[in-house]
This record gives C-alpha cells, sequence and structure tokens, in this order.
C-alpha cells in the first residue's frame, strides 16, 4: 500500500511538471516596519501562485540611512521601498534603480491612473519608481476637544472657504488651555510640517537647475509656528524633539484639537482603535478635512510613496509582478484596507474608504480630487528639508528680523547648492 501511494504522488508530480506547474520564484523586498505594510505583501503572497515575497523589515527611523548602506554594500534584493521620495536620485546617480519603462510597457501595466504623481516618479523622462501610497496632508481633528471648547470644527470653516491659516491660528487659540494641558494643534518636526503655506504656494526652495526660490510665504509659515508656540497653542518644536513625543501618540492622548499631518495616519487610527489607545474619545470623535489653505484654488501638499526595482535583480520580472499589483487596482484596495491613501482611487477603492474612515464627510475630503503640490522633487530636496528644520530652530531662540530670517535661509541653501554634486 505505502509502495502504491508513493507511486500515486510520484506520477502526480511529474504531471504537475509536465502541465507547467511550478514553485512560487521568489523575491526579496525591504521594507520598514510598519505592520500593515507586511499585511500588503501577505495578502499579495496568497493571491497568487506565480512570486513570494520575502520581505526583509527595517526599523522605521532607521531607514533612510540603512536602506542607503545595504545598497551600497551589495546586499541581494530585489526590490525595495524609498521613505523619502528625494533619495531617488542619488540611487539613480549611484545605478542602483532600474529604469521602469520597458517593464511597464511589457507587462502592459495602465499607467493612466497615477499620472497624478507622474512628476515624482520620473527622471529625465524615465520612470523609476511605481507609487502605491499617495500622499496628501489634512487636518484631523478631534470632535469632543471642538466641542468642550464650544468652537466649530474645522470642516464647518472649509465648507464657508473660511479654512485660512489665519483662521487656523485662530482656532488653535480657542481650544488651548494655555497651561499647557490642552493644546490647539500639533504641528510635527519634520521640515515639510513647518512650510505648508510656502508648499501651497508652489514656491521651489532651490530650483532643478541650483537656483533658489524662495518668498515671504516661507518667512510666514515659521512665523505661524512661532506665534502659536509663544501662546502655548501648540506643542512646543523643543518639547517635542526633547521628550520624543510621536504625534500619534500625542493626538491619541486626547490632549490636542487638531493635527496636520499626512494620509497615512488613518491606518495609524485604526491601529490605535484595535489596540485601546485612544484615550478619553472613541472612533467616532474624530475626523479629518482639507488642509488650511490661502491660494485661491485649494492644494494640499506631499510626495507620494513608491516601489524602486533594484538596477542588479536576476528577478525583474517576478518583482514587477509585485510591484504593479501593489499600485493597481487589486493593490489599491489592500492598501485602503489598511488605512492609507492609495495612488489611486476606484470606486471599489473608495467602498474600502468608507470602512477606514470615521464619517461621509472624512470620507468625502479623504477621496476629492485636489491639486498635489511640493517644492523639492529634485536632488537637493532632501537636504532642503533638513536645513529647514536647523533654520526654524535658529529662528525660534533668537530674534530674527524677516530680514535677517529670509538671509539666513538664503545662506544655508547657497550651501546645499555648493555641497551637492
Amino acid at each position: 500500500m505505502k509502495k502504491c501511494v508513493c507511486a500515486c504522488l510520484l506520477l502526480m508530480f511529474v504531471a504537475g511538471l509536465s502541465l507547467g506547474v511550478s514553485a512560487k520564484e521568489t523575491i526579496i523586498y525591504y521594507l520598514w516596519d510598519d505592520p500593515t505594510y507586511q499585511n500588503i505583501v501577505n495578502t499579495f503572497n496568497a493571491s497568487q501562485d506565480e512570486v513570494f515575497v520575502d520581505a526583509k523589515v527595517i526599523p522605521a527611523k532607521d531607514y533612510e540611512s540603512k536602506i542607503m548602506t545595504l545598497l551600497a554594500g551589495g546586499t541581494e534584493m530585489d526590490a525595495y521601498m524609498n521613505k523619502r521620495a528625494t533619495d531617488i536620485f542619488p540611487m539613480v546617480d549611484n545605478g542602483y534603480a532600474e529604469p521602469l519603462d520597458d517593464l511597464i510597457a511589457a507587462h502592459q501595466f495602465d499607467m493612466g491612473p497615477l499620472a497624478g504623481y507622474k512628476e515624482a516618479i520620473t527622471i529625465d523622462g524615465q520612470v523609476y519608481a511605481l507609487p502605491f501610497r499617495g500622499e496628501a496632508y489634512f487636518t484631523y481633528f478631534n470632535k469632543k476637544v471642538f466641542e468642550q471648547a464650544g468652537v466649530p470644527t474645522p470642516d464647518t470653516y472649509v465648507e464657508k472657504g473660511e479654512w485660512t491659516w489665519a483662521k487656523f491660528a485662530e482656532v488653535a487659540k480657542q481650544l488651548a488651555s494655555g497651561d499647557g494641558k490642552v493644546y490647539g494643534a500639533i504641528m510635527y518636526i519634520w521640515g515639510s510640517s513647518q512650510v505648508m503655506p510656502a508648499d501651497q504656494r508652489g514656491i521651489s526652495y532651490i530650483t532643478a537647475d541650483g537656483e533658489i526660490d524662495i518668498d515671504d510665504s516661507l518667512v510666514h509659515s515659521f512665523k505661524l509656528r512661532k506665534e502659536l508656540e509663544q501662546v502655548k497653542a501648540i506643542i512646543p518644536l523643543a518639547e517635542l524633539k526633547a521628550t520624543k513625543t510621536h504625534y500619534s501618540k500625542a493626538f491619541w492622548d486626547g490632549n490636542s484639537g487638531m493635527l496636520l499631518i499626512g494620509a497615512w495616519f488613518p491606518g495609524m487610527m485604526l491601529t490605535a482603535k484595535n489596540e485601546g489607545s485612544l484615550q478619553g474619545f472613541t472612533w467616532e470623535d474624530w475626523g479629518l478635512t482639507r488642509l488650511p489653505c490661502d491660494e485661491p484654488e485649494y492644494r494640499t501638499t506631499g510626495l507620494p510613496t513608491s516601489n524602486v526595482l533594484h538596477a542588479d535583480s536576476q528577478k525583474k520580472d517576478a518583482a514587477f509582478k509585485f510591484l504593479s499589483w501593489m499600485s493597481g487596482p487589486e493593490g489599491a484596495k489592500v492598501v485602503m484596507q489598511n488605512g492609507f491613501m492609495p495612488a489611486m482611487f476606484s470606486p471599489e477603492v473608495k467602498e474600502v474608504a468608507a470602512a477606514t474612515l470615521p464619517d461621509e464627510k472624512s470620507l468625502h475630503y479623504y477621496t476629492e480630487d485636489t491639486v498635489h503640490v511640493t517644492g523639492w522633487y529634485n536632488k537637493y530636496g532632501s537636504k532642503v528639508e533638513a536645513e529647514l528644520v536647523k533654520v526654524l530652530e535658529e529662528y525660534l531662540m533668537s530674534d530674527m528680523t524677516d530680514n535677517q530670517l529670509m538671509d539666513t535661509i538664503r545662506a544655508h541653501f547657497e550651501e546645499i547648492i555648493n555641497t551637492t554634486m
């Protein structure tokens, strides 16, 4: 009997080979340690029988530096996430990133739904990354904090066409207790979080040709933070850095009325809900709406998060199947199920979004078609963001005039231009 069973199994194996059935092709893929990303990978692995993604996880706080170290060291990998969009420029210069145009054509991958992000994935006319996460910054708000202060929620002002940066400052002051127990808003420590009014204006900071492009909107952005810190309407930058307080915890603790942050935050709210981390308010007690804006046409800001194909991969077709799935309609639904804004919206994806957001208004603003701007998608971009934080810290601790601030920014930008190859 045992011999008969073994013979049958052998025959089945041989028959499978004759029909073209084979084991999945394994690709090595690097990402950072957000558990929802592993969920996306697991869903892909379970969805088909051709490719298996072996996910290698790096801590998020070290990701940018470690992925560059791994690439420089020739570590075996087929594809990887690019956490900071502007890092693609040194990756291309050093030959780590594979141009994708030929694979896009060979696999007949439809780039149409990703057209809005074309400028953020293209260098010298060639596509070097596939976005799987879209990006937009929003005003997230705690309805209970607004109710306790007797102040209308931000969506009320959006509907009236009044949600400007001046109105944001006014509301933040109204919400704040003044003693540091309740803050009106959280503006995080990143350079990009300080200059959203300037981003919306459309300045380039430093152009791709190495020219400084700034105006008074940058000064206005810095002055806004300083004004709000001085009256304890927002958590001071120095305190956030000294205590290493993450924006998510500060919002979850329920002592801040607003948070200005990106489109990934609903995923973090889902995690907080599931883990019981929301303190003093529930899933129904928060919402999101547009970012404050002073421009005639509403604009938000942000660059997409993309995947890159390693130029040295020996399994480019298999890796592209994964990257294109993640950026396509099936992947978009899974990305949205995990609380991230996908790089494309279809009616099916919007249905998924409805289940990951707290109310209809939030769904409307999350999925509306808006202009996305960013001024630093070029080789200077990563350095620009870092230098903006340095200048801001100096500005917050001094009595710089507007002219002195502009001169300081120009000096820092000139240094970037002179030291960037």
